[in-house]
């Protein structure tokens, strides 16, 4: 049984869990959290925090439980994990971050991908991640625990913003309540984190940074020496200091490290013994050129030649070398952490080794050089820096700082702290001159320091370097035969306190002999004083020249006393006349340098007077004087006893002042002032406890009142405000001592003179007030002193006062400042203002009253007056914040009175001056060096306007937008006014808008009104131009959430005042319902947008505040009642936004608001008209930003139908009619939206604008979006290179307009023009894109229209000159321009998947220019990657239909060319009927091939039926689109024989057309020709006649099948013919054919003899055969024009015989055949009984063109009509495809012509035609044979294969053959037959079976412009290469270096095709394999690819 959990509530998935056999199993990856519902077994039911509506099952194992708590535990608890809040936040962090980690690697491959953001997340994320398992582990220190959870929050930051997610809110690193404190401290919160995480995200050295180094004002540098390459043998000792170069001086103490002679590897005295931290830098050593210098002293021998067996008892420090380590900026700013640093060193002569350092740095490279070693490197040290107190600093680096010695600056650093002691005395030795004593060299000369105390007893203070301990004595280093040695050695003498008075130095010479037994001798010792005897000051600093007394022997000094005597300083032994007991050497001496760094002692000579003021009373007044020239550090250190001794001073014992009273006054003032110093501020604590702890005067505060009053009261009446400027700064520091002075003397008299004291203190500030109220300029520095430090004074004042005392005095103080003063001063009061309000007196009710009165009166005044905005704004902050502290305490209806009071205070005196302020508050940029805002009544007051009217919300927000552009956080004010505003808002309750409403309204209505206008106009700008930044997502919501309320709240009044009694305001109440959508449509609330886990938190804490503004919106338009019109149409649109919005309960309670609007609109006048329009403007406009979607689109018409039905108004049908048409528009709309992306997306893109553009044209007539989507049409087309289909659509637009002057108005694409001026602009416009499409025939009638207009109405000849060349222009490219038939394609969409568009709908698409099926089938599987290709063509059966798959289905199809009735008669250039055949086309022809009966193995030519399906399109194409939806279809079967006519029909046209052009152009490459009729003979002769002859000629079939008869007697007429064709093309080719192709010639000569003769046998038959009946029962042909192309020489004719004579081919016995009829069985039967025999097509011999019968229906009328065309004249185009030509001979024998419509329906895409050249001769029946007979080229003028060579190749084996059973392979069969024939058997042309029999266009090979010949020689076919026969890649639009112009006489489809190989690199070439692999799949008849011949 499954039961609840109590303790198992929420755990961590750590095994995956994807198990689908197990029902209600939920899928679970590692890392999720769930939370848990119920337990039973091992498993748990509960859900995953990703996902909390899906529910399931999963193991207990697979979960890792976490402690929990549970809020509103039941139903809707939540649970959350009890864990720290930032290990919580990394976890949710780092699962938002992976999604988007994850979308990012999906983009790298793509334009947008950004693959160093993508390594930054991932680098981010394995940081936090790790920090956070270091936090979860528990091994960390507090200290480290506090730094690493920084660490976590700062790369939280920085990854939120660098993903531009939201701000957290934080306060040292923890994260805020948003509940847990007011809007304003939240928005200051906002605005310090924003601060903080931009710093950070700008990496080190940023603001942040800078500022904790600002207030860190020690530094220190860690220090470590690493390594020391120099081997010497000796002991070495290293001193290590820092040197300023700067300032060439050293600024540190030495550090020591001494290695032993085993080198350093060996050296491990002690642990961090080789480690310092330097400490006390300043920020002024930090930017200073800083080096680390270390000297190497070595400790051993003399000399180095020394032997080293010597033995020697004595070790001599002998100078080495010097290293200097730069310490880069860098390193110094501790951005690098530790760094690693290497040096070598450098040497020089002895001499000149105390100044090495500076050589170097100096670069002096003569007096020093490098020294050698063998290693790499010399000496390698680590440095670090550290920042703040040392002590923490070693806390922050306990592993770095712990246990390591400290080595101090020379000197007190920049902040002296009060517990620091130091008594550090720093001696130098620097040089010294000695005698030479009677030796020929110098000495070697070391002294030795020791440090003695009174008694002469040696002191263990002296330290050659930090590290070590002290020595009592030091020996200095021996330079070499030296008697003026210079050392500039330092060492630190550290004397105890207590010992200092009577200790000193002594320096022992000796000299050094290397012979004289290695001994020391002393010869000489000075020494010198630490204390003066005079004064009792230490030792000054400075130099100091020692004198050196004469002595040999140690034990003379063993008394200090018998020297101490003596002079110690050379110039005092200058006046030193008696006699000493030491003989001083008069020239010989030493110079020191001393430096005293001591807090207990002083050099000062005025300090010390001023101590010991008592010894000499007569001299106050000067010590005094001179205390202010006494140096700040010497003052702090003795501070207790200063203050002491002033306080002295101050009074007499019985409280009475002195004579020197104001003179102590000043030094007091003067020593407070100190403190203010940032080097002395850390003194302020010591003050504090003297105050506390040690002050005693019990008697002064009555002389400190006064004196502080006497300042007061003097400074109007003096000039001078230096003293009074002190004072007053000071006044913290004297209240302190005055309240301390009060309290002890209260407690030693048990609270005597209270009275005395409080009037004191009102004098006082009566006093201040009087000062305050003076306008006079020398003041107004001393009055905005004073106000600027009242904050101390009355911090003090309630130490004995009341509150409310306190701020009585200080509201007197800001009364008595004029609100009209300085703007210092006004800065000044306001920033007191807030001082105070920041103070305990704000704590306290009877105090905050009494502040918050008068400072909101003041802020009023200010605010009113637009002065310091941004400083009224800190102020009221302050008030808001600490107000909403005091108020959070209590519930709304426990609120104390007092706070009650204090709200309502602040509401009526400041919420409506606040709104005008931020209404009328313009940002501008601050002036130079100050803060001001200078106001501008403008900004938001101009959209007052917008709002009172109809409000547009996207505009409205643009607008909003530019003039509320967010300025840096930290430089808004508007935020911070509106912070404030909110925060009051947010204090307000119920009463207090009651309240608010009540004492406005009792100013007049127009006050309330006002009021209410103000609130909502600034509400709403608030909601649309987002004051704060975008990332504010906190901020934002609980402002959302305070303006709901209020919006609640302002209802109230709404209602009860301008809604009845004839007080309606409609302003009033459109600003508010439009305040009401722009809250519920902006951008931060939806919701839906969000991550779960974020929805998840808006909803548990504010739940989904669209649903409950909507519902505020829904009562309040219940309420209008019968006001709702005035609505209409203003709020169609703000409500149409309101219901987009995706919510379903918003949707359902908001859509009824539409028909309320119908009903009401309807009833007052009688439609909805207005609804219905600004409904379908405002949808078309919102559904193309992103809102709305199919369940809209479905609730839409559920919910208002059922309105409609439920209420069954009057306008019941009408209004169905108009909720169903906008549900259609919605289905349109949505599926434009759906493609508005991706490339690949265009052409749904076009459909959907084109489903659009009907729409508003045919269901709604809305012109002005017909036009605006005709343009998005026409946008669409020109980048997608469809220039035909851009000119047809904004043909569309010309079409609306006529030739008249109206003007019209601009837009957005026109200016201001005539509608014969548009329509001009717009005729060029289709004009340029006819002429960029080459559909120059569709442009020439638009030319001749303007051509009209240039010369009968606008008498423009200028213009009419430019029309009339560029229609010449366009004839001439009719004739010579290169141009490309585009294939068309049957393109099926199956399946529910697809949009609704194309769902189960047939498509006829028109190709792109060189597009071949491959490629196309490309495009169409790109733009719907999900779709699955249908590989047969077979019609899909309804399962494929009515699945939720995608299935699409292509075949290519033919053109059927429409009859144009005006060429009829007329001799017309081929090249103009070319356009025709494959341009105005709505027909288009699909053949498939079938059997019937048992297949013949060996010719299955005998039943080989076509299934011939016909398409007709909605529309012709070309057109406003590439494709068009195909409305019918009808079937027909081809028979074999008539299939056969076809195949025949077809090659006759290409040697009639290659003959043609070889007749034209006789200097032509002669070898396509040659192949061309090489390749006819040949495989006529091997058997491709042979197949026929056996299917169709032999005896039986016409018995079989005699229905075929008249198909089988065309065929053997066109055997016939093509051997009339093949005799003048050899003739021709006889002529031309040059000397070396003249045997081939008389070789196919030879054998076209016998194929002629076995022709003829073939086709002659008997004349009893001849059917008589027949003869006279056929009508003649119907007249035809004459082709102006045509060949007379071919219309040769024999008499006699009708094999001799050239017979025209036979025309089409379906060409009457009408659409609707062409597939029924009486057309079949009426063509089966035409004729019976070949000889009964014949009328007479006269009668030559009258060959054929033709079909009954042309019996009338025309008999007596005749051909005029030559039989033999037919051209083709490049792809093998016949220009369209209107004689009989050219017809498609197969065509099924419909008959034309008359209705404009038909015609409605299809543009005029061009005019006939001349009028047409024929009408009456003349017009219905037009019709009838087709006008369009033949069945194979569209192929589908890519064309193959002939086969010339195999010509070497074959034999000449007239038939018989041993004839070549058959013709070739079409696919889908049981044997396949060899493709060059049927007239050595493969296309000739293609054509035809699938409808795929095989023209492939011949597409576009490249006709075969190469692009030197016009017309002329290129040899052919055996390298281009491979299969490349569909073609690109061929160079201009290989298209070939259009000749008129370009070569035949079958020239073409056969030459497509010979062409290396033209387009047609390259699409031949892959057609043929498609066409495996598209029912298409294969080919093989035979080799082509070599090249002759």
């Amino acid at each position: 049984m499954w039961a609840p959990t109590k303790n198992q509530k929420y755990g961590v998935v750590i095994y995956n869990f994807d198990n689908d056999e197990i029902p209600q199993a939920l899928h679970l990856d590692v890392g999720e959290t769930v939370q848990v519902l119920e337990e039973c077994t091992g498993w748990y039911r509960g859900f995953s925090t990703r996902n909390r509506n899906v529910k399931g099952i999963f193991p207990s194992q697979f979960i890792h439980l976490k402690p929990f708590k549970i809020d509103n535990e039941g139903l809707y608890e939540t649970v959350t994990p009890v864990e720290d809040p930032v290990v919580q936040e990394a976890a949710s962090v780092l699962r938002e971050w992976s999604q988007i980690w994850r979308n990012l690697y999906v983009q790298l491959g793509t334009p947008h991908g950004d693959q160093e953001l993508w390594d930054a997340v991932r680098k981010a994320m394995m940081d936090v991640a790790d920090w956070r398992k270091q936090l979860i582990t528990g091994t960390l220190t507090s200290d480290q625990i506090a730094q690493l959870k920084l660490k976590i929050t700062r790369k939280i930051d920085w990854g939120n913003r660098k993903l531009g997610l939201d701000l957290v809110p934080r306060v040292d690193g923890e994260m805020v309540d948003p509940d847990a404190v007011s809007v304003v401290e939240l928005h200051q919160v906002h605005v310090q984190s924003a601060e903080a995480s931009q710093a950070h995200s700008q990496g080190l050295g940023t603001l942040a940074k800078k500022k904790e180094r600002r207030k860190a004002l020690s530094h220190h540098l860690f220090f470590c020496m690493r390594d020391f390459s120099y081997h010497l043998g000796e002991d070495v000792e290293v001193f290590f200091s820092l040197y300023d170069a700067n300032k060439f001086r050293f600024i540190s103490e030495r550090f020591l490290v001494k290695l032993s002679k085993e080198g350093f590897s060996n050296y491990v005295e002690k642990i961090h013994s080789n480690c310092t931290i330097f400490t006390d830098l300043g920020s002024g050593d930090l930017t200073s050129d800083l080096y680390i210098v270390a000297h190497v002293v070595r400790v051993g021998r003399m000399l180095f030649s020394e032997s080293v067996k010597k033995l020697s008892s004595h070790n001599y420090r002998r100078p080495y070398g010097v290293a200097l380590f730069r310490l880069a900026h860098s390193v110094l700013q501790g951005s690098e952490g530790e760094v690693e640093l290497t040096g070598k060193l450098f040497s020089s002569d002895e001499k000149d080794f105390w100044q090495l350092p500076e050589l170097v740095l100096k670069k002096q490279s003569n007096k020093y050089s490098i020294m050698s070693n063998n290693a790499s490197y010399g000496l390698v040290v680590s440095v670090k820096v550290v920042h703040g107190e040392l002590e923490q600093a070693t806390k922050e680096n306990p592993l770095l700082l712990k246990n390591v010695c400290i080595t101090k600056k020379l000197g007190f650093s920049d902040v002296i702290m009060p517990g620091d002691v130091r008594n550090d005395l720093y001696i130098t030795l620097n040089n010294g001159e000695f005698e030479r004593g009677g030796k020929s060299v110098g000495k070697n000369i070391e002294v030795t320091v020791l440090a003695l105390d009174a008694e002469g007893h040696p002191l263990e203070c002296i330290f050659g370097g930090m590290g070590h301990d002290g020595v009592t004595e030091y020996a200095s280093m021996i330079m070499y035969h030296n008697n003026s040695p210079r050392w500039n050695e330092r060492l630190k003498v550290a004397i105890p306190i207590d010992q200092f008075a009577g200790a000193h130095f002594r320096l022992e010479y000796r000299h050094c002999s290397t012979r004289e037994k290695n001994e020391k001798k002393l010869f000489g010792f000075s020494f010198l004083r630490l204390m003066e005897d005079e004064g009792g000051t230490t030792l000054r600093d400075g130099s100091h020249e020692l004198c050196v007394y004469k002595c040999d022997e140690r034990a003379r000094l063993a008394n200090p006393t018998d020297y101490l005597t003596m002079p110690s300083l050379s110039r005092q032994a200058i006046d030193c006349v008696y006699s000493l007991p030491f003989q001083r050497s008069p020239k010989e001496s030493i110079i020191i340098d001393t430096l005293l760094c001591s807090t207990k002692l002083t050099q000062n000579v005025d300090l010390l007077s001023l101590l010991r003021w008592r010894s000499a009373p007569d001299g106050i007044g000067e010590t005094l004087s001179r205390l202010t020239r006494v140096d700040g550090a010497e003052t702090v250190k003795f501070l207790q006893d200063v203050l002491d001794a002033l306080f002295a001073m101050f009074s007499t014992d019985d409280g009475n002042s002195t004579q020197y009273s104001g003179h102590v006054f000043q030094a007091l003032v003067f020593i407070f002032s100190l403190l203010e110093d940032s080097k002395f501020e850390h003194f302020k604590p010591v003050m504090d406890a003297y105050i506390t702890g040690h002050f005693a005067a019990a008697l002064v505060y009555k002389g400190l009142i006064s004196c502080v009053k006497h300042m007061s009261d003097h400074c109007p009446q003096t000039e001078k405000q230096e003293p009074i400027l002190r004072s007053f700064c000071s006044l913290e520091y004297i209240f302190k001592f005055i309240i301390q002075s009060r309290l002890l003397f209260a407690r030693a008299t048990g609270g005597q003179n209270e009275d005395s004291f409080r009037l004191d203190v009102d004098t006082l500030f009566e006093s201040f007030a009087h000062m305050l109220n003076f306008h006079l300029e020398n003041i107004e520095n001393s009055q905005v002193t004073l106000l600027e430090n009242l904050q101390g004074t009355c911090d003090q004042l309630c130490r004995v006062l009341t509150a409310g005392e306190v701020a009585n005095h200080l509201s007197n103080l800001f009364n008595a400042t004029p609100v009209e003063s300085t703007r210092n001063l006004t800065r000044a009061k306001l920033r007191a203002m807030k001082n105070a309000i920041s103070s305990q007196i704000f704590d306290n009710d009877e105090g905050r009253g009494l502040l918050l009165e008068t400072i909101c009166t003041h802020l009023r005044q200010h605010l009113e007056s637009r002065l310091e905005l941004v400083l009224c704004g800190e102020v009221l902050s302050v008030i808001a914040t600490l107000t909403h502290k005091h108020t959070s305490k209590y519930s709304y209806s426990k609120l104390p009175a007092s706070l009650h009071q204090d709200v309502e205070v602040i509401m009526l005196t400041l919420f409506d001056v606040l709104v005008q302020v931020i209404l009328t508050f313009e940002r501008s940029a601050p002036n130079s060096g100050t803060d001001s805002i200078v106001p501008d009544v403008m900004g938001f007051a101009q959209l007052l306007a917008a709002f009172t009217t109809q409000f547009v919300p996207t505009h409205a927000s643009k607008v909003l937008g530019s003039l509320c552009a967010p300025p840096p956080v930290h430089e808004d004010p508007l935020g911070t006014q509106v912070a404030c505003m909110m925060g009051i808002l947010q204090l307000m309750g119920e009463a207090h808008y009651a309240r608010m409403w009540e004492d406005h309204l009792a100013s007049g209505m127009h006050q309330l009104r006002h009021l209410l206008h103000s609130i909502i106009v600034l509400l709403a700008d608030l909601v649309r131009a987002a004051v704060f930044p975008s990332d504010w997502f906190v901020m934002r919501m609980v402002t959302n959430y305070t303006i709901l309320v209020a919006m609640q709240e302002i209802a109230q009044p709404l209602i009860a005042t301008f809604l009845k009694q004839g007080r309606f305001d409609n302003q009033l109440w459109s600003c508010y319902l439009n305040l009401a959508v722009g809250f519920l449509t902006q951008p931060c609330l939806q919701l839906e947008r969000f991550s779960q886990q974020k929805r998840h938190k808006v909803l548990e804490r504010y739940n989904d505040m669209r649903v409950l503004m909507g519902f505020q919106i829904l009562s309040m338009w219940r309420e209008l009642d019968d006001h709702r019109l005035h609505f209409i149409p203003g709020m169609v649109g703000p409500f149409l936004e309101v219901t987009l919005v995706p919510e379903p309960e918003l949707r359902k309670a908001t859509l009824p608001i539409f028909f309320d609007m119908m009903q009401a609109e309807q009833q007052a006048k009688g439609s909805f008209k207005q609804v219905e329009t600004e409904l379908i403007d405002k949808l078309d406009i919102l559904v193309s930003e992103n809102k709305g979607d199919d369940e809209y689109r479905q609730l839409f018409n559920t919910i208002l139908l059922e309105r409609v039905r439920s209420n069954d108004p009057v306008w019941r049908e009408s209004g169905t009619a108009f909720i169903n048409s906008v549900t259609r528009l919605l289905e349109r709309l949505l599926d434009y939206r759906n493609v508005m992306q991706g490339d690949e997306n265009c052409d749904k893109r076009m459909s959907c604008t084109v489903n659009l553009l009907n729409f508003y044209k045919n269901e709604i007539n809305r012109q002005e979006m017909y036009i605006r989507y005709i343009y998005k049409l026409h946008d669409l087309h020109v980048p997608a290179g469809n220039f035909t289909e851009a000119a047809f659509t904004l043909q569309l637009h010309a079409n609306q307009l006529s030739w008249t002057q109206r003007m019209l108005h601009a837009d957005h694409l026109y200016a201001a023009q005539t509608e014969t001026q548009r329509k001009e602009l717009i005729y060029m416009k289709i004009i340029d894109n006819f002429d960029k499409g080459k559909c120059w025939e569709q442009g020439i009638p638009l030319l001749e229209e303007l051509a009209s207009q240039y010369r009968n109405w606008l008498f423009d000849y200028q213009k009419l000159s430019e029309v009339l060349r560029r229609q010449a222009s366009f004839y001439e490219k009719i004739l010579s321009g290169k141009r490309y038939d585009h294939e068309y394609f049957r393109v099926g969409f199956y399946g529910l998947g697809l949009p609704l568009f194309v769902r189960n709908k047939v498509f006829i698409y028109r190709g792109l220019e060189y597009e071949q099926i491959v490629a196309f089938t490309q495009r169409i599987q790109t733009e719907f990657p999900q779709a699955k290709m249908l590989s047969h063509n077979t019609p899909p059966d309804d399962t494929i239909k009515s699945s939720d798959g995608q299935y699409i289905q292509i075949c290519a199809v033919k053109a059927v060319p429409e009859a144009n009735p005006m060429f009829d008669g007329v001799e017309v250039d081929e090249r103009i009927l070319k356009y025709y055949s494959n341009n105005h086309v709505r027909h288009f022809v699909y053949d498939r091939p079938t059997h019937r009966g048992p297949a013949d193995k060996d010719n299955e030519f005998k039943n080989l039926w076509i299934e011939r399906i016909t398409y007709t399109t909605e529309f012709e194409l070309p057109g406003i689109l590439k494709w068009f939806e195909v409305v019918d279809q009808s079937i027909e079967q081809l028979c074999p024989p008539q299939y056969a006519c076809e195949t025949v029909e077809r090659h006759n046209k290409q040697l009639r057309q290659i003959t043609l052009h070889y007749k034209a152009n006789p200097q032509d490459n002669i070898q396509p020709f040659t192949m061309r009729l090489q390749g006819t003979v040949d495989a006529a002769v091997n058997g491709g006649i042979a197949k026929y002859q056996d299917a169709f000629f032999g005896p039986d079939y016409l018995v079989v099948y005699p229905e075929n008869a008249d198909h089988v007697n065309r065929l053997k007429v066109l055997l016939s013919d093509q051997i009339m064709i093949l005799e003048g093309a050899l003739d021709l080719h006889g002529r031309i054919a040059p000397s070396a192709n003249q045997p081939l010639h008389k070789r196919l000569v030879e054998v076209f003899e016998g194929l002629r003769s076995k022709i003829r046998k073939m086709c002659s038959t008997p004349q009893s055969q001849r059917s008589t009946s027949s003869l006279q029962s056929t009508p003649p042909p119907p007249p035809t024009h004459r082709r102006a192309d045509s060949d007379p020489a071919t219309e040769f004719r024999r008499t006699g015989s009708i094999i001799n004579s050239p017979l025209p081919p036979l025309p089409s016995d379906k060409g009457a055949v009408s659409l609707s009829s062409s597939s029924t069985s009486g057309n079949s039967s009426l063509r089966s009984s035409q004729s019976s025999s070949l000889y009964a097509h014949f009328h007479s011999a006269s009668h030559d063109d009258d060959l054929y019968a033709k079909p009954q229906e042309w019996d009338s009328g025309v008999g007596s009509q005749r051909e005029s065309r030559p039989r033999s004249a037919f051209i083709s185009d490049s792809r093998g495809s016949s220009p369209k030509s209107l004689s009989k001979s050219f017809n498609n024998d197969y065509m099924i012509v419909p008959p034309p419509k008359s209705s404009d329906e038909s015609q409605r895409w299809r543009h005029s035609r061009p005019p006939s050249p001349r009028t047409a001769r024929t009408s009456g029946t003349h017009d219905s044979l037009n019709t009838s007979w087709s006008d369009s080229h033949s069945h194979g003028s569209e192929e589908s294969l890519p064309p193959l060579p002939p086969r010339v190749a195999e010509r070497q084996t074959r034999s000449v053959s007239l038939g018989g059973e041993d004839e070549a392979p058959p013709p070739v069969l079409p696919k889908r037959m049981g044997k396949k024939c060899s493709s060059s058997a049927m007239f050595g042309c493969d296309q000739l079976v293609g054509e035809g029999v699938d409808g795929c266009s095989s023209s492939s090979g011949g597409g576009g412009l490249s006709n075969g010949f190469p692009a030197s020689t016009p017309g002329t076919p290129p040899l052919l290469s055996p390298r281009t026969h491979r299969t490349p890649p569909p073609p690109p639009i061929p160079p201009k270096a290989i298209s070939t112009p259009l000749t008129p006489l370009s070569p035949p489809s079958g020239f073409a095709m056969d030459s497509e190989d010979l062409t290396p690199t033209t387009p047609t070439n390259a699409s031949m394999d892959p057609h043929h692999s498609l066409h495996e799949n598209y029912s298409v008849p294969p080919r093989s690819y035979p080799h082509p011949p070599p090249s002759p």
